[in-house]
């Protein structure tokens, strides 16, 4: 943990690479038309992403981290719009789209750096217990 993350039970590695892996699974048995498995990573996914929320404590890795979380629900809605054939979520998922664009364009403004800002999109991080 450094000075820019809350405690929390799980390390920040550890969350995003279990959001990454979720968030995986959640598109893939999507993709393969396995939407009852794909319900399944929904909530994982969502969770982890709300608790990487919690962790940052940098304004605009914050907003980063919104984004990303508006990302996950605009993925989220359009899964649930196709597979339950209900068009209206799909509205929802494109406001999630726009929220997200504010957040990322917020995040640039604060940060007044774009490679800073963006270096926080990295997905897949491996977790420091198995980089030996």
């Amino acid at each position: 943990m450094t000075n820019n993350e809350r405690p929390f039970f799980l390390s920040k590695d550890s969350l995003d690479t279990t959001n990454s892996v979720a968030w995986f699974f959640m598109d893939a048995f999507w993709m393969l038309g396995l939407d009852t498995a794909g319900f399944f990573f929904i909530l994982p996914t969502v969770l982890t992403g709300l608790c990487l929320l919690y962790i940052e404590k940098r304004p605009a890795v914050f907003r980063i981290n919104l984004a990303i979380n508006c990302w996950i629900w605009m993925n989220t809605l359009w899964m649930l719009s196709d597979a339950l054939k209900a068009p209206g979520l799909l509205v929802w998922a494109r406001a999630m789209f726009a929220a997200g664009v504010l957040f990322i364009l917020a995040a640039a403004a604060q940060a007044g750096n774009l490679r800073e800002t963006f270096s926080h999109f990295r997905r897949f991080r491996t977790p420091r217990w198995l980089e030996n």
